[in-house]
């Protein structure tokens, strides 16, 4: 699926439930979630093992973290970050003016593929929800 095609479907930002079920159906996305700023859940399909609300705090603190640090570190504003593992397993961050979607996934996973799709949702959140 293009990055493109992610979003076309989820009424361009405005639902946040269907811009992650778009984004879960890139190939090797084994989960997700929508976190609110201050770490409430909004919507998650995670799996079984996976707790969203101990994630989600996680993410809310780094997601915050990297807002404030990313102009401090001329690194510019903070869209996206990429967290990796030893296994190759990643999650994949994005910023939006109303929280952070985080995508989980697998070893097998076109990084490169799920950075544009997530670059391309956190663009359709921003046009529908930054006023």
């Amino acid at each position: 699926m293009s990055p493109a095609a992610v979003i076309a479907r989820s009424a361009l930002g405005r639902d946040l439930r269907d811009v992650l079920a778009e984004l879960l159906k890139l190939q090797h996305i084994i989960g997700g979630l929508v976190v609110a700023p201050d770490g409430l859940v909004i919507a998650a399909d995670l799996p079984r093992e996976i707790q969203a609300e101990p994630l989600a705090a996680l993410v809310a603190t780094v997601g915050r973290e990297l807002e404030r640090r990313g102009p401090r570190l001329r690194r510019g504003a903070f869209p996206t970050a990429q967290f990796a593992s030893v296994s190759g397993a990643a999650a994949f961050i994005g910023s939006t003016p109303v929280g952070f979607i985080v995508l989980l996934g697998g070893p097998r996973a076109d990084y490169d593929t799920i950075r544009a799709a997530l670059r391309e949702a956190v663009g359709a959140v921003y046009r529908a929800w930054a006023g």
